[in-house]
């Protein structure tokens, strides 16, 4: 990034931090339009399209949720960052469109699989069955459109070591993780887990990684400057 931290982000009151948010999301919004106006509708299009709009989902979380519990806001800029490394290893790895695609159908079959436990009983046979049929569609999916096959989804640790951003993940990654699940720190010591500190570096990360995901997206696809002032 050639600009400076403060020309990307608002560290100020409440109203502020929320107008910027807003900001964001409406730039966001025009970004997503003009690419779907404009480009081809192919594999890369639609991934990052969804990526970019599931970034704008997390922003208008977090907006909402300023007041509220620190791991919603946690929750929030973990996977505003959880994005960008997807979106960086997809434009930058060869093959990651398909692998992030093929992962897609393992998340949907590892939860089915998940259900038909709860459903391998005599009594549920009927829905359990339904269950596999389904799951078969699924990856019979994976062998009509060529994709890998991924038994388990990677990891972001691994895909931030891959597009260089390990020293980032290591730095920040555990603060996200005890922030958003129920840690003895974010349990006994709500005070700390949610200081001041705390929220303004999770409020200015947030903004740092929707610009880069923004930025590198906008590059790719060639977006006009005008569509994503910043």
């Amino acid at each position: 990034m050639s600009k400076r931290l403060r020309d990307y982000v608002v560290e100020g009151n409440q109203c502020d931090v929320e107008n910027r948010l807003g900001e964001m999301i409406e730039n966001i919004t025009k970004i997503t339009s003009w690419i779907n106006d404009n480009i081809e509708r192919t594999a890369k299009r639609v991934v990052l399209v969804n990526l970019l709009s599931s970034t704008s989902d997390y922003l208008k979380l977090m907006k909402s949720s300023l007041k509220s519990h620190i791991s919603v806001i946690a929750l929030s800029t973990r996977s505003i960052y959880e994005i960008n490394i997807r979106v960086r290893s997809i434009l930058e790895l060869d093959d990651e469109i398909d692998k992030w695609q093929s992962e897609a159908v393992t998340d949907q079959i590892q939860t089915l699989e998940g259900i038909l436990l709860l459903a391998d009983d005599q009594n549920h046979a009927t829905q359990g069955n339904i269950l596999k049929s389904e799951m078969a569609r699924l990856q019979n999916l994976v062998s009509k459109y060529n994709l890998p096959v991924i038994k388990n989804p990677v990891t972001t640790g691994s895909l931030a070591q891959k597009v260089g951003q390990e020293s980032e993940h290591k730095s920040l990654f555990k603060l996200y993780s005890k922030l958003v699940h129920p840690s003895s720190l974010l349990v006994n010591n709500y005070q700390t887990a949610a200081s001041i500190e705390n929220q303004k570096t999770l409020q200015i990360h947030a903004q740092l990684y929707t610009f880069d995901t923004m930025s590198r997206i906008c590059e790719a696809l060639n977006v006009p400057p005008d569509t994503n002032p910043q």
